[in-house]
């Protein structure tokens, strides 16, 4: 896989070049292999780097700073499926 981020500004890891959607789409397209997006996603943008193309997403906050784990981690997959 390709992961492709810091998606969205994330303070997991500041210091990392800024993509965009429109980057993932690039990379998607130019490439063979599953795409990852990662930083900053949650569930209010996690729809954007999936309509650009993403294969997957690494997120930590959006399911470790969730009050529920559980919930916020399916809430993710179900986007993915939908």
């Amino acid at each position: 896989y390709v992961a492709v981020g810091s998606m969205f500004p994330t303070a997991s890891k500041p210091d990392t070049r800024a993509a965009s959607p429109e980057r993932l789409r690039e990379v998607k397209q130019a490439v063979g292999l599953p795409v990852v997006a990662i930083g900053g996603i949650d569930a209010s943008n996690v729809g954007q780097v999936i309509a650009a193309g993403a294969d997957a997403v690494a997120v930590i906050s959006a399911v470790c700073g969730a009050p529920d784990v559980r919930a916020a981690a399916r809430e993710l997959a179900r986007r993915f499926e939908a």
